[in-house]
């Protein structure tokens, strides 16, 4: 372990964004890449194209859409798809929603430069006839000292097994919203159906603010968001409602900005983060504490960055669309961007650059 690692909480300062990269044209693109940045707008790559930090030559033989946490005793955790198009030999019009993983690869370190050996956990072999199980993140409750788990699933109409039956899809498209829990990242719960919408539904991120209200972003027609005090709560279609335990729709990013290149027909992969505090001013010097990325892969652009003053409001001048912000030489896809301290960025920086 690095001598300048502190396992401590002192406060964050620079920021960790791991990701996939490439358009599945090699073995290395669905495989993790590492960047940091000082203030979250200019990003730096450790490493080079077809140098990944991070490989994974099991199952799928590919990885993507990481999402990487801190937990509570101060470890990091990698939460990642199991899925190589690449190896596949392109999307095979959509066998890989049906005969795919339905397991989550984790990594765990305690430094974030040195980690353990992955693990492919199953989580959604429950599921009637699943064959997926991407787009995870993890996100950790103090009040009941658990992780919650959620992905997407392709589930079938209706079950085989009666004891299923609540797993089955209910509305229109097939792909919905499932999470589990677990208190390690080793073992995990049943799954349980979160979101089934007529629409399908993918890409969900989920954060919990400092208001104490969980909001969540994902990815149906639109990019949609919603918040709750209960993250538990499950939903099918979006409804508003004062009832603080269910999930209520605040807006979209097409209600917001306008019409543009705003719907999920040129966005994916919604990414919400916290920017620190010396980081928390918008582009008016307003103070706008929250992030929010999505993948313009319609048109292969890379990320496409926003900032909110408030989760909640619908107003546009809370939002600002952010024009200044550097990801750095490789075009990064689906990840995930957390804040860390300066002692990680200074062991990143050293033990991790090639």
């Amino acid at each position: 372990m690095s001598m300048d690692w502190q396992p401590s909480f002192e406060a964050t300062s620079a920021y960790l964004f791991v990701h996939f990269t490439g358009y599945e044209q090699a073995e290395t693109d669905e495989q993790l890449y590492f960047a940091l940045s000082r203030d979250g707008l200019h990003w730096h790559d450790l490493r080079a194209q077809g140098d990944p930090v991070l490989t994974w030559s099991e199952g799928e033989g590919g990885v993507r859409d990481p999402y990487i946490v801190r937990g509570p005793d101060g470890l990091f955790h990698i939460i990642a798809t199991d899925l190589s198009v690449y190896h596949r030999g392109g999307w095979q019009e959509g066998r890989s929603t049906v005969d795919g993983s339905t397991g989550l690869v984790i990594w765990d370190s305690p430094d974030l430069a040195h980690w353990g050996r992955p693990r492919l956990v199953d989580v959604a072999s429950a599921i009637p006839k699943a064959g997926m199980a991407w787009a995870p993140e993890a996100c950790w409750d103090a009040d009941r000292e658990q992780w919650i788990v959620f992905w997407a699933t392709a589930a079938a109409d209706s079950a085989e097994d009666p004891a299923a039956a609540d797993l089955a899809n209910e509305l229109g498209d097939g792909i919905n919203m499932y999470y589990a829990t677990s208190t390690d990242l080793v073992s995990f719960s049943r799954p349980v159906k979160w979101i089934d919408r007529s629409n399908g539904i993918i890409d969900t991120t989920m954060l919990k603010a400092p208001d104490g209200w969980w909001y969540r972003a994902s990815k149906d027609d639109q990019i949609t968001l919603e918040r709750t005090r209960n993250p538990y709560a499950v939903t099918h279609e979006l409804v508003r409602t004062d009832d603080d335990q269910a999930w209520s729709y605040l807006s979209n990013l097409t209600d917001i900005f306008g019409q543009g290149r705003y719907s999920s027909r040129y966005l994916e992969g919604p990414e919400l983060f916290l920017y620190n505090d010396a980081d928390a001013a918008g582009p008016d010097g307003r103070t706008m504490p929250f992030g929010l990325i999505c993948d313009q892969f319609a048109e292969g652009r890379g990320y496409l960055p926003f900032r909110s003053a408030d989760l909640s409001s619908r107003r546009r001048q809370d939002w600002a669309l952010v024009t200044d912000m550097n990801f750095g030489r490789l075009t990064k896809r689906h990840g995930s961007i957390m804040p860390i301290t300066e002692s990680e960025y200074r062991v990143l920086k050293r033990t991790l650059t090639r």
